[in-house]
């Protein structure tokens, strides 16, 4: 529509990437629905790299701020994606949305190596733009959860969005011509009714004495998605681990492993599980291959399994020589595909990725205390459970069929399965 105008004006925002095609059948969860964890990667980086390509383009950005889902077509694949279609800002994957898939105390947090701002719950807020008596209790509301994030904890982020066609149509632009999973051919495609002049420019004002108002509430500024990587940086991933953080680390999984594995907070370090599997990995491997491990211990970025594990065949006690030959495998195998691996081989046999980490860190608590890795038995975890799994939603109707645009009752439980796979990178995002 040759609106340079409008681009020239965008320029100076923060330019982010809302899907390709959006509406248009096949939506990410309905490609993604029997992918797997790699090939749904490469899926989406196919169907979604062209049209980030051309954000990038026209804005002339070299990356996008972030990424946020269609509707509820929301995928773990997408998030591990993102930085090979150029959504990272400061080399930071960051995906910015609402939902109810994956979230951590309604706090921004990170999963498959990507800064995450969703499923914010109690600190996330918006006002109904075309209702006048929407105006005060909005405020209210926004005011309330401002005081109770500086109360409770120093500060945080509270999380707000529209779309712009919310100011002037009447409904949403897409479920006009995609809705309950029809998809007619661009030529039958409709515009949706439009608002008055009178409506439009009321919610304009609307929403201009809702900013005004968040703006001046005491210790309030608004930041943009290029932002986040400064006020959350990953500690462990920019200095890695030092030895006494490995040693807490692995002191934290020999209390959780009865229970089951989780991330954990080393000072003003988190460390995901599949962050402890590779540094564990990499420490036990120097100290096999050169006696003493080089400190700080860099972080690879892995992420999950892309299966699930097979069941346990392998004795809980195994002898040492043939777990510091699986070590050396392992930390391997993160090297080289970045990832925790779904099974470890510990001669012909194979063990779940969490019983073998509870092994891991075993071993080296044992030559923390004796400097010796040879010799005697390990013991292994037993069915050992990722805890952070539960932060992924259960498998329900109004999951990904409650959005008007995928057919009714639509669900994707294998996407969720693989969701739950990648909760080994989850953990929190620390406020700096």
């Amino acid at each position: 529509r040759k609106r340079y105008d409008v681009i020239s004006a965008l320029k100076k925002h923060c330019i982010a990437y809302h899907s390709d095609f959006h509406s248009v059948h096949p939506t990410p969860t309905e490609y993604l629905a029997d992918a797997g964890f790699l090939d749904g990667v490469a899926e989406f980086v196919r169907r979604e790299g062209d049209g980030a390509a051309d954000v990038r383009r026209i804005f002339g950005v070299k990356t996008l701020g972030c990424y946020g889902q269609p509707g509820s077509s929301w995928a773990a694949q997408a998030v591990a994606g993102l930085k090979q279609i150029g959504v990272a800002p400061a080399g930071v994957p960051c995906y910015v949305d609402e939902g109810d898939h994956v979230g951590l105390n309604n706090k921004p947090f990170w999963y498959a190596n990507a800064l995450n701002v969703y499923h914010m719950g109690r600190n996330y807020t918006r006002m109904d733009l075309h209702d006048p008596a929407a105006v005060e209790p909005a405020k209210e509301k926004v005011s309330e959860i401002a005081a109770r994030l500086g109360k409770e904890d120093g500060g945080g982020l509270i999380s707000i969005f529209y779309h712009p066609c919310e100011w002037v149509h009447q409904q949403f632009w897409d479920g006009v011509n995609f809705s309950r999973g029809t998809n007619p051919p661009r030529a039958e495609w409709k515009a949706p009714a439009q608002r008055t002049a009178q409506e439009t420019q009321g919610a304009f004002q609307r929403f201009g004495e809702y900013v005004d108002h968040i703006r001046a509430i005491p210790g309030v500024r608004f930041v943009t998605a290029e932002d986040l990587p400064a006020l959350y940086p990953d500690l462990a991933r920019r200095q890695g681990a030092t030895g006494t953080e490995l040693l807490q680390v692995a002191q934290l999984i020999g209390k959780q492993a009865p229970n089951g594995l989780d991330f954990s907070l080393v000072g003003s370090k988190a460390f995901s599980v599949a962050d402890q599997f590779d540094l564990l990995s990499e420490a036990l491997a120097q100290l096999i291959e050169r006696k003493e491990v080089k400190f700080p211990l860099n972080l690879k970025g892995a992420f999950g399994p892309d299966a699930m594990a097979a069941s346990n065949a392998v004795p809980e006690h195994i002898q040492a020589t043939a777990f510091l030959a699986a070590v050396l495998d392992a930390r391997d195998f993160v090297r080289t595909h970045g990832r925790v691996p779904s099974r470890v081989f510990i001669g012909a046999e194979t063990v779940s990725p969490s019983d073998f980490m509870v092994g891991m860190a075993s071993m080296y608590l044992r030559a923390a205390d004796t400097g010796k890795l040879a010799g005697g038995e390990v013991s292994l975890g037993h069915n050992t459970s990722v805890l952070s799994s539960k932060y992924i939603a259960e498998d329900k109707p109004n999951l990904f069929g409650g959005w008007i645009i995928h057919k009714e009752g639509f669900r994707a439980p294998k996407v969720l399965e693989i969701a739950r796979l990648q909760t080994w990178t989850l953990k929190p995002a620390i406020h700096r």
